[in-house]
């Protein structure tokens, strides 16, 4: 029977979902809420190690809303492939389960809100359905039914927002369109009526109602906000004169009742009732355009960014006495946020590693989970990464065909080998696109001397390192398709390639000539050593994890590893008693090597995994995914393991 490999931590955050970061407190604890792809997160603020995982998307999460009187519950919509209908989740944050599923909306749901009583939630559906929705919640007996619904306007609509002490009156906006409307429940009608804007064309992105009901603020793509009468349906104002540079993405309004706007890459206080600027945070201060903004029970601000930051804003004294002002901003917390491609442990230390995304390599704090080093090539994706012997170095491999080494204390460039594979690679054989370019494999010898490196060219080219220099030794040209792992056997004298057209090939380094390979009707994408070389292990796209003998090449085992994705990454321990297996299915598996059973399964990521790392020290595993999230996995004393 399979056990649950106990999840540590994860590093993620979602940031491009508009308002995918909201603050609760129930149980006299405070919780922050948010996604990494299709799942949500519920972190204890006061304890980060205390994380739960609530999966039951079954694609991207795209917004949420908060329940205004009970704190515990909150709903989730996604998007959907398209002709699918994008379901609403409702889910009770204390019981850690589902209330409910609505579905109504095809492909995506764009923006929630809940009712002043809670009672009723509005729901807007994306471009290809563009409906508004208002349905019933009865969180006790866990079921939602839909009231009524109408298009929600004759383009495109991005935003809903309820009345603060009504539940008949609504308010939605979107590309030229700003419509209050209303809401009978006995007739279970909603009305529109347009507000009078004049001549006035905006595309709104973002909805305020004031504290005391009477206007709404709608935010721009242009930099500037209307202030509309709910009751009048009419422009009053427009503002501030200080025009806010690029789009206004997030709006929220702070403890003082002041309009706090997040932008391209700054944040933006302004009055309510003069309609100026009071405050700015700049792009020196907040990476990122800015996406989600949220009050803490603590009283400050949590900002969310599209670069995956989350940022604390600290309050300060207004010096006239009036109000407050922002103060500091401190970052809370930081991850990728694009798809990772590597990762990699030094050689026998275990308190660090490091992990490799598009344009940045990361060096992180095992324990701590937290950053201490980034290393950013605009512009570029770095496809792998590897620590030389002696750790002083981090060797990567770009899609501009680069391989570059960094210092890993510094993050200063040691040296670049210019070229070292092509740009545009051949193909896979069946005719597809690369998936990545330029370097896309290497390793290192355990001396250090020399380099080993596989290209999207096919090639597998080995480079002598010296101080000052870095020379080609010798290029072998045997794959027909991309080279996706290379790994070196334990004498420096030989060391394997899987590749993309279907072969693992065995290089000796002497003569630099194949010594022998293997053929399978599979990309394969890892491949494996077992400590005492006798055999080794690979994995693919035909779901199959394969031992092979080393001396003859042939097949001793083959294991289904997933059955219904590809594996992408395979690791081993040092003693070759267990191995890990990566899967598209979005599993982390454990498995013993020589029963062939897996004992542990690990389920944390919310998109297919792409490689997985034991530490040195066998204690954690580390697995990376195409969810930008990095998951740290808690290994079983090595006396109860297999128990």
């Amino acid at each position: 029977m399979e056990r649950k490999l106990e999840l540590e931590t994860v590093i993620g955050f979602s940031g491009k979902p508009r308002g995918a970061l909201v603050c609760t407190r129930f149980n006299e604890m405070n919780y922050l809420v948010h996604s990494i792809g299709s799942t949500l997160v519920l972190k204890n603020m006061d304890d980060p190690s205390d994380q739960t995982f609530l999966q039951g998307h079954s694609d991207r999460i795209a917004c949420m809303a908060l329940h205004p009187v009970d704190s515990r519950i909150l709903a989730s919509g996604q998007v959907t492939h398209m002709g699918f209908l994008a379901p609403i989740l409702v889910w009770d944050l204390e019981a850690r389960a589902i209330v409910c599923t609505l579905q109504l909306h095809k492909v995506s749901v764009a923006a929630l809100a809940f009712s002043p009583s809670g009672e009723f939630l509005a729901s807007i559906g994306g471009e290809d359905d563009n409906n508004l929705v208002v349905w019933h919640v009865d969180v006790e007996n866990a079921r939602g039914i839909a009231i009524c619904g109408a298009p929600a306007a004759h383009d495109i609509a991005l935003a809903v927002v309820w009345a603060k002490a009504s539940d008949d009156t609504l308010i939605t906006a979107g590309r030229e369109n700003l419509r209050v409307w209303n809401f009978d429940v006995g007739e279970r009608k909603v009305r529109p009526i347009d507000c009078q804007l004049g001549q006035t064309r905006r595309c709104f992105t973002c909805l305020v109602v004031s504290d005391d009901d009477k206007h709404v603020y709608a935010a721009t793509e242009t930099g500037d906000v209307l202030e509309v009468s709910i009751s009048e349906r009419l422009l009053r104002r427009i503002g501030p004169k200080q025009r806010i540079a690029r789009q206004i993405t997030a709006a929220a309004l702070d403890f003082n009742g002041n309009l706090v706007l997040g932008s391209g890459d700054a944040l933006t206080v302004i009055t309510p009732d003069e309609f100026k600027v009071v405050a700015t945070i700049g792009a020196d201060q907040i990476s990122g355009q800015v996406t989600s903004i949220t009050a803490a029970p603590s009283g400050e601000l949590l900002i969310g960014t599209t670069v995956s930051n989350v940022y604390a804003v600290q309050y300060a004294r207004h010096p006239s006495g009036k109000g407050a002002v922002l103060d500091t901003v401190t970052l809370k917390s930081t991850c990728h946020n694009d798809k990772i491609n590597d990762v990699a442990f030094p050689r026998g230390y275990s308190e660090l590693f490091a992990t490799c995304s598009a344009a940045d390599i990361r060096i992180w704090h095992l324990a701590s989970a937290s950053e201490l080093l980034r290393i950013q090539v605009p512009n570029l994706e770095c496809n792998v990464i590897a620590f030389n012997p002696k750790g002083s170095a981090i060797i990567s491999g770009w899609s501009d065909g680069k391989v570059r080494a960094f210092g890993p204390q510094s993050g200063k460039l040691l040296y670049v080998i210019n070229d070292a594979h092509k740009l545009v690679g051949v193909g896979n054989p069946s005719g597809g696109t690369v998936p990545a370019n330029g370097v896309t494999a290497l390793c290192v010898t355990n001396a250090g001397s020399r380099l080993i490196t596989g290209g999207a060219d096919g090639q597998v080219r080995v480079w002598k390192l010296d101080t000052g220099a870095q020379v080609m030794i010798a290029s072998m040209k045997e794959h027909k398709g991309p080279v996706n792992d290379l790994r070196m056997g334990s004498t420096d004298v030989e060391c394997l390639s899987a590749s993309a057209d279907g072969s693992v090939i065995k290089w000796s380094l002497e003569s630099f000539t194949r010594i022998a390979a293997v053929f399978g009707a599979t990309f394969f994408t890892a491949v494996c050593y077992h400590p005492d070389e006798s055999q080794f292990i690979s994995c693919g796209t035909d779901h199959k994890i394969t031992f092979w003998d080393s001396t003859d090449m042939a097949a001793v085992r083959i294991l289904e590893g997933s059955q219904t994705a590809a594996l992408n990454g395979l690791d081993i321990s040092a003693d070759g008693s267990f191995y890990v297996s990566a899967s598209a299915d979005r599993s982390v598996k454990l498995w013993h090597y020589d029963e062939g059973v897996c004992w542990y399964t690990g389920e944390g990521h919310s998109s297919a995994v792409t490689k997985v790392k034991i530490s040195p020290d066998e204690q954690r595993l580390v697995s990376i995914g195409n969810d930008a999230s990095i998951c740290i996995w808690k290994l079983p004393e090595r006396a109860t393991l297999f128990e």
